[in-house]
């Protein structure tokens, strides 16, 4: 059985009694780590597929207690992080961003600036999957992984509004994923 690796990182500071809590919920193959970066457990986990995976630490995590912020790798990169996760050098990717080698038609950024621009990971490796063959890259786990944090992302922004207008949202965002 595949191992993955990944991190759930959480709200909440992970302290002795709350590393037992992990341990006790089935986080036995996490490593729990808290800091001025933040807190998380870094997970190594044995599954039949990334998203079997990552759903059970999501669930181990919450049972233990704990407030699921986000499942890292990161979605957005920048080019350095892109260069580190493709095994490229930095120029390599450059050249690609700008068209200067390869079939063009990199993903537009989605964030940061001019001098700092950042994209989805899940478009780019769209973009590695449908152009660049060299690559063994998963578009399908990196767009797993983007519905996943947004899905927590719209949880944490659901809370303060009003339980009648947040079943009206949910209600009409469900069907009109599923037209």
């Amino acid at each position: 059985m595949p191992t993955f690796s990944f991190r759930v990182v959480v709200v909440e500071e992970i302290d002795d009694e709350g590393a037992e809590r992990l341990y006790d919920a089935g986080c036995d193959d996490g490593v729990p780590e808290s800091g001025p970066e933040g807190h998380s457990i870094g997970f190594d986990r044995e599954s039949a597929t990334l998203q079997k995976a990552v759903l059970s630490a999501i669930d181990n995590v919450e049972k233990a207690g704990f407030e699921t912020l986000r499942i890292e790798p990161d979605e957005l990169v920048s080019a350095s992080d892109i260069a580190e996760r493709t095994n490229r050098s930095r120029q390599s990717i450059s050249f690609l961003i700008t068209g200067d080698r390869g079939p063009g038609n990199w993903p537009r950024p989605i964030a940061g600036n001019v001098r700092s621009p950042l994209w989805r990971w899940s478009d780019v490796a769209g973009w590695f999957a449908e152009f660049d063959g060299s690559q063994s890259i998963n578009e399908t786990e990196a767009r797993f992984l983007a519905a996943v944090n947004e899905i927590l992302a719209a949880r944490r922004a659901l809370r303060p509004i009003d339980k009648k207008t947040r079943t009206q949202l949910l209600r009409r965002l469900a069907s009109t994923s599923a037209a």
